[in-house]
């Protein structure tokens, strides 16, 4: 009797090897039974990223099943409670540079673990300008969404916010007082002359000026975070609380980075400084209720962040142009960006491979799709 044939999967040797690493890494999690140094955490992970470049310079496709293997037991690594995951180890991963669907999934980890915490700006922006750079601008906005768009981090703005409301009421307060009662009360008691008797009523003066100026100075201040934050590109929705312009300041900033970012890469319109329609939609949306603005998601799920473009100069430019004729206008050749030109260099990596010549490793599907004539 002949023996029933073994069906094969076709994997090349590198792979195999891969997949007895992945075995080999897994396994060693498991034999953790007591707290296991950062050193040893971040030494692994680096071995995953490794692994993960390997599959992806061979598979330029996210959906390789290795790849989410891989995502998945790097999850697992971080869920793990021998591992203290704080935000110093937070830190330390983004400077690995990992993919971005990798980042991603480990803030999620990180909340899991620690529901009240919250990421500071200078840690998200690490992922956030690697996002940027390899022209992944989905994966920005998400990275916006769960670091300095989270509720968390808007509470903690909020909480800075009121301390410094607190402290400033209070100190007025009690200065006017020390200087009410304090006063009267080292008078009578001998050690301040009867000279500083009234000394309360120009302390309630000065105490007026002061808080009036920090009033005024608070006003300015927000409006200066606006002009920063948003820059050319983004402002406020009409009516917007100035509260609201402190604690999603840095999300805007973000916001803006972003749309910075596909003006450069899909810059569209006449001028080419017309920001795509999609992303457009998604920064500028409102709310379900026209009347109110508030943050929050819409019935289908969709995020409303209050934000609003700033109209187009390049466009109203260009227009003037047309309709004067061309006059006081002079045409300049605009100066070549060295930074940029190593951008868009670096951006050819993570374009798809054609067909044809370009993309030879899928040539065997331009013969599928108009096989060749003889």
């Amino acid at each position: 009797m002949f023996a029933k044939p073994i069906l094969r999967i076709g994997l090349s040797r590198t792979a195999v090897r891969r997949i007895h690493t992945i075995d080999a890494l897994e396994a060693r999690v498991n034999t953790w039974k007591e707290p296991v140094p950062p050193a040893e955490v971040l030494a692994l992970i680096d071995e995953y990223h490794r692994l993960q470049v390997q599959v992806y310079d061979y598979n330029k496709f996210w959906n390789n099943p290795t790849n989410k293997r891989i995502n998945h037991q790097i999850t697992q690594v971080l869920q793990n409670p021998h591992v203290t995951f704080d935000k110093t180890l937070l830190a330390q991963l983004f400077r690995m540079k990992l993919p971005s669907l990798t980042n991603i999934n480990i803030i999620g980890v990180f909340y899991e673990r620690s529901p009240t915490a919250y990421i500071d700006k200078a840690i998200a922006l690490v992922p956030f300008r690697q996002s940027l750079f390899n022209g992944d601008l989905q994966s920005a906005l998400k990275l916006t969404d769960i670091t300095v768009g989270h509720p968390n981090y808007t509470a903690h703005k909020h909480s800075e916010l009121k301390t410094g409301v607190v402290k400033l009421v209070g100190s007025g307060v009690g200065i006017t007082v020390f200087s009410k009662y304090g006063v009267q009360e080292l008078i009578d008691s001998g050690i301040l002359g009867d000279a500083w008797r009234y000394l309360g009523s120009v302390n309630t003066l000065v105490v007026t000026y002061l808080l009036n100026s920090s009033f005024l100075m608070t006003i300015v201040k927000f409006g200066r975070q606006l002009i920063s934050s948003g820059g050319d590109y983004l402002t406020w929705q009409k009516g917007t609380f100035y509260s609201h312009w402190y604690k999603h300041a840095d999300e805007m900033m973000f916001c803006s980075k972003i749309v910075e970012a596909d003006l450069r890469l899909n810059g569209g319109g006449v001028s080419g400084g017309e920001v795509s329609s999609d992303l457009a939609t998604e920064l500028c949306r409102t709310g379900d209720n026209d009347t109110s603005l508030a943050p929050g998601y819409t019935r289908d799920g969709h995020k409303v962040r209050l934000l609003d473009l700033r109209d187009n100069l390049e466009e109203l430019k260009l227009q003037a142009y047309w309709m004067s004729g061309g006059d006081g206008f002079e045409w300049v050749e605009p100066d070549q960006d060295p930074a940029e030109l190593i951008w868009k260099r670096h951006l050819k990596k993570f374009e798809e491979l054609g067909a044809g010549d370009e993309g030879k490793a899928l040539k065997w599907a331009d013969q599928v799709i108009e096989p060749e004539q003889k």
